[in-house]
């Protein structure tokens, strides 16, 4: 196809694709590469599917994956297709929101503001799921306790990673208001606060992470995809 010595059939419905972008196209160490992105021959183009697929992220961002790293002729309807063909979407569709959640003020530097959740008992299973307020950023947990003690284990390993956030938010579950937990904020400066009782989606980032997690997990058990791989990979 790419032959300099060969003429090449620009009408030629398999061919018009690459054609139209010959002067972009390249190798790199044995790849066709089209700028970033891994031109993904034909045949391999289901198993490419497959692993986009398996993470269950939506159409939304496996197409924004997908444009980062790998392209084929037609991608897009591909993409589409395999969404609509796999059952397990539609049955785990987020239905739409009853109103608009409250918003916390907004934070540009990352990880000054996090929030922090629960996800579970699910599958015998409990995660502790924390998101950056500004940047989105999501670390999901697997936890054996959800007492203060395990709690702060993991937050103060976070932390080693990312930096000390200036505010926490959280619902006001017994983890969250004991004195062990808020010992370990005044000692590293770091100001709490409660999403309300009675209204527990006002925690909005953590609550759309949660559910985010949460859909990624029953597909991955109704489908038999080992859970730890989902949860490493849909986001």
């Amino acid at each position: 196809m790419f032959n300099p010595a060969g003429k090449i059939n620009a009408k030629d419905e398999q061919i018009k694709h690459f054609y139209n972008k010959r002067f972009e196209l390249y190798i790199d160490r044995g790849c066709l590469m089209w700028g970033y992105r891994l031109v993904i021959p034909q045949g391999l183009s289901v198993k490419v599917l497959s692993q986009l697929h398996i993470s269950h992220i939506g159409i939304v961002k496996m197409k924004s994956m997908a444009c980062s790293y790998v392209w084929w002729p037609n991608i897009d309807a591909d993409l589409e297709a395999i969404c609509k063909q796999y059952e397990t979407c539609a049955a785990e569709a987020q239905a739409p929101p009853h109103a608009s959640p409250q918003s916390w003020p907004y934070h540009t530097q990352p990880w000054s503001m996090v929030h922090v959740d629960f996800l579970g008992p699910l599958f015998g299973r409990t995660y502790l799921v924390v998101i950056d307020a500004s940047s989105k950023w999501l670390e999901v947990f697997k936890m054996h306790k959800t007492n203060a003690t395990a709690v702060i284990k993991v937050l103060r390993a976070t932390f080693a990673r990312f930096g000390l956030p200036v505010e926490i938010v959280s619902d006001q579950g017994p983890p969250f208001k004991s004195n062990e937990f808020q010992t370990f904020l005044n000692n590293n400066g770091i100001r709490q606060s409660f999403s309300p009782a009675y209204h527990p989606s006002s925690n909005g980032a953590a609550e759309n992470a949660v559910k985010l997690c949460k859909r990624a997990l029953k597909k991955a058990n109704r489908e038999s995809v080992d859970i730890d791989a989902a949860m490493q990979t849909f986001y």
